[in-house]
């Protein structure tokens, strides 16, 4: 079989991966055989698939799809080379071929038994007839048809492609122009009785039904009956003129065919008429033609043809379809990404342009946002990556805003420049801002027109691209996001940390129930509860930039992090060395959200500010996850009385003697992790509230948590419980001893777990529910407790207290130790746990 008869995909059009070079092309009918062995996500942005192939020979390139392709990995495909295009890539070697194949306009693949094919559909076009080869004088014994008696005269639309019209002008005898008359090779002249029959003729596609709206100063199309008949042919001339247009336009010239009579057009009425007049016009903006030519710059070109110019300097002007933040590159210099429109792109295929300035140049940075109009000059084209966009260099480029509501020009800043510095503005002049106003009205008819087909028109995008946009009700714990807030208020930075606090008027459970604050700028607006989030900074960047931030304002937050404080609530961290704060005007369309939760929390005001607070259910916080998350002890007003000193022998026992008791204030300041300290203190409060608590049940096979109220694990299915464990999670608030009773004693969260707990107890970990295990223990305790069990329950029900009777001051080695969350008010991750101590009992201290 000849090989331009093979079909596609036929083993005569296979190539191999190494002969690739010179073959790609938009015609290429070649394919490849490879195996796909690696593959990356869907870019949303570029709208390319990448995938890494590997042929039977083991060598390797990669392609960039256009659109979403969904390959399976090993499975063997054939790669058609029509449409693709070859990157060179000289510095790869072998098994990697020099080489990147991308098929921007599709691809057809073969999977299999299936084919994949994302070239667009294009409508095939009707083939121009051959008049040449159908034409053919009538015989004279030939009768009219009805159809030439009856309307002699074409219409008007069909004139054009009349055969009449084509020859009439070239048979005569005085014409300059000879045409070659057409050859038959059998006479074409039939009898006379097979003019009358019908000759089936090959079917073609009807035509799409077209409603024309009418125009300014047109009246709409008449019927072709309305035309008058032609009288100065005789029926002779007229007769031959109708066969020889209704012979048939696709069949040869030896075959040639009387035509079926065409039928008359239907007269459109008077009231259809004036219905289709009434039909709202087409606004002429929308027809705007891209690209025009300025006395000051020169061409500014249409943003189709931006791609086409590699490595070439251009001008362009589009709508701001969407612009990143601005952030710093590794070479200090900042840089900015904007996407812009035009009529000669869509929302898919908008144009993309990296802008560069150098940190001097921070002020200069375009202030644009969606829907303004930008003036670039000097844009260089690039290929980078595979990707052709322009870029604007710090040194080269100029631009320009146009404000479609004031209708003006503007600048970032307002700044001179002296002769040797360049100058990144550029000042438009009237061609630049008669195009940018046309390209505003552009941009609003498109928009008209969004109404009734949104599907089909380009879309701003307000929000910045990069991570997920959220509000703050939605941030979950260690997951990092993108959000925009209000600061309320911030705190003096420190050496090492600052502190800011922002809301955007949502609630979240797992904040912190925070007071009111009262501030002048707030006397009218106070925001509390849950729906303020306190935010740290770390790092001298973030130092450096708290203190350009203005208390209340609009900023974005990039990048941000929540976790759970020693207390279980939820704070956001800041860590990096660039900017993650940038300010927000309230024009911008990206606070738009915000504005309105804002008003509609002013409008409203919440009136759950005196509700009591709920920290305990059932004994235990909800939020208590493990002994490095326990809610600290109420904080109450101690009165400042003198206490007996204490005598006896001592409670605990250590296990090493010889280490010499620390002040806690060195123990907070002590700069190596771990270590051990030896200090002597009292219990000043304890978490979980009540003693049955102090133990949690846990599963041994998956190590999850128990549900409350649960004797097994459900999700193991254990329904003998054997996999049912215990383990102490217990957290001490405890004051060092002072000599002076009156003034302010230090104290020290310590945690209690694992087998340092079981030494400390002197019991293993066990069922506290059970009374008899519960009073055994609370026994044991005892002197080191006192009754600040029942102290601090009446504190969570709200009854009457007690009077308090604390425990005794006791010895204890507590260690400092790294853990995944930091005490409140810590500069680090530093905890401490106690280690090494035994609780005496009655017996043996006596």
């Amino acid at each position: 079989m000849p090989a331009n008869a093979a079909p596609l995909f036929h083993a005569t059009f296979e190539v191999e991966a190494d002969q690739l070079e010179g073959l790609a092309g938009t015609h290429c009918e070649k394919h490849v055989s490879a195996t796909p062995t690696m593959c990356w996500p869907f870019n949303i942005t570029t709208k390319i698939s990448k995938y890494s192939f590997s042929t039977t020979e083991k060598l390797q390139f990669e392609v960039d799809f256009t659109g979403d392709i969904q390959l399976g990995l090993s499975q063997p495909v054939l790669l058609c080379l029509k449409g693709a295009e070859m990157i060179p890539r000289p510095t790869l070697k072998l098994p990697k071929l020099p080489f990147k194949l991308t098929f921007p306009d599709g691809v057809i693949l073969k999977v299999g038994e299936r084919v994949i094919d994302t070239f667009p559909n294009v409508p095939p076009s009707l083939s121009v007839p051959s008049w040449f080869a159908s034409q053919a004088s009538a015989p004279a014994n030939s009768s009219p048809l009805p159809q030439a008696a009856s309307s002699p005269e074409r219409s008007p639309s069909r004139l054009d492609s009349s055969p009449n019209q084509q020859l009439g002008h070239t048979t005569g005898g005085g014409s300059g122009v000879t045409r070659r008359s057409p050859v038959h090779s059998k006479p074409l002249a039939k009898p006379s009785h097979t003019l009358g029959t019908t000759v089936p003729l090959p079917c073609t596609p009807p035509d799409q039904p077209r409603v024309d709206l009418p125009r300014a100063n047109k009246r709409p199309r008449e019927s072709t009956d309305e035309l008058p008949a032609q009288q100065s042919l005789p029926q002779g001339e007229n007769t031959a003129n109708s066969v020889q247009a209704g012979r048939s336009e696709h069949l040869p010239g030896d075959e040639s065919m009387v035509r079926k009579p065409r039928k008359k057009r239907r007269r459109r009425d008077k009231k259809s008429v004036a219905i289709k007049s009434h039909a709202p016009e087409r606004n002429p903006a929308l027809d705007m033609i891209a690209g025009f030519w300025s006395q000051l710059v020169g061409t500014y070109i249409p943003l189709v043809e931006a791609p086409s110019k590699v490595n070439s300097k251009i001008s362009i002007v589009g709508v701001v379809r969407g612009i990143s933040l601005p952030k710093l590159t590794r070479n200090g210099d900042w840089s900015v990404c904007v996407e812009l429109l035009d009529p000669s792109v869509t929302e898919q295929t908008a144009y993309v342009v990296n802008l560069f300035l150098g940190q001097p140049l921070q002020d200069c940075i375009p202030n644009v946002k969606a829907g303004d109009i930008l003036v670039l000059l000097k844009i260089t084209v690039v290929n980078f990556k595979g990707q052709i966009r322009g870029t604007g260099y710090s040194d080269t480029f100029q631009w320009a805003g146009y404000s479609q509501a004031q209708k003006v020009h503007f600048h970032s800043t307002h700044r001179s420049f002296s002769d040797e510095e360049h100058c990144p503005f550029f000042i438009p002049g009237e061609e630049e801002l008669r195009y940018a106003a046309r390209l505003a009205e552009w941009w609003t008819a498109l928009q008209d027109l969004a109404k009734s087909k949104p599907e089909g028109v380009p879309a701003l995008m307000p929000a910045p691209r990069g991570r997920s946009l959220i509000t703050l009700s939605e941030a979950k714990v260690d997951v990092f996001f993108n959000c925009i807030v209000e600061i309320l208020y911030t705190t003096p930075p420190g050496d090492q940390f600052a502190e800011i606090f922002v809301t955007d008027y949502t609630v979240h459970p797992q904040f912190f129930s925070r007071q009111p604050r009262e501030n002048e700028k707030h006397d009218q607006i106070k925001v509390y509860g849950k729906r303020v989030l306190k935010v740290v900074l770390w790092g001298p960047t973030q130092l450096e930039h708290v203190r350009e931030l203005e208390a209340p304002g609009y900023y974005f937050i990039d990048n941000l992090r929540v976790k759970l404080d020693s207390k279980g609530y939820l704070e956001g961290t800041l860590q990096d060395d660039r900017r993650k704060i940038d300010k927000l005007w309230k024009d911008d369309p990206i606070l738009a959200d915000l504005l309105n939760r804002k008003k509609e929390y002013v409008d409203n005001p919440p009136s759950d500010y005196d509700a009591p607070r709920k920290e305990t259910v059932g004994g235990r916080d909800p939020n208590l996850y493990c002994a490095g998350d326990l809610l600290p002890t109420p904080t109450t007003q101690l009165p400042s009385r003198e206490e007996p000193e204490q005598r006896g022998p001592g409670v605990t026992s250590l296990l090493y003697q010889n280490i010499v008791q620390t002040p806690i204030y060195k123990i907070l300041g002590h700069s190596s992790c771990p270590e051990i300290f030896c200090i002597r203190a009292r219990v000043a409060a304890f978490e979980p509230y009540k003693l049955e608590n102090f133990s949690r049940e846990y599963c041994t096979r998956c190590r999850a948590d128990l549900l409350p109220r649960s004797t097994a694990c459900h999700d193991c299915a254990d329904s003998d419980h054997d996999y049912v464990a215990y383990e102490y999670r217990v957290q001490l608030c405890v004051e060092e001893e002072s000599k002076d009773k009156t003034v302010h004693r230090a104290s020290l969260i310590v945690d209690v777990f694992g087998k340092e707990a079981e030494i400390f107890f002197g019991e293993p970990p066990m069922n506290l529910r059970d009374v008899k295990n519960a009073g055994r223990l609370r026994k044991r305790l005892a002197p080191i407790l006192g009754n600040l069990e029942a102290y601090q329950c009446d504190m969570a029900t709200g009854n009457s207290l007690k009077a308090l009777e604390r425990g005794q001051y006791f010895d204890m080695l507590v260690q400092s130790y790294r853990s995944a969350h930091k005490s409140e008010g810590a500069l680090d991750n530093k905890r401490y746990r106690l280690w090494g101590t035994k609780l005496l009992t009655p017996e043996s201290t006596t």
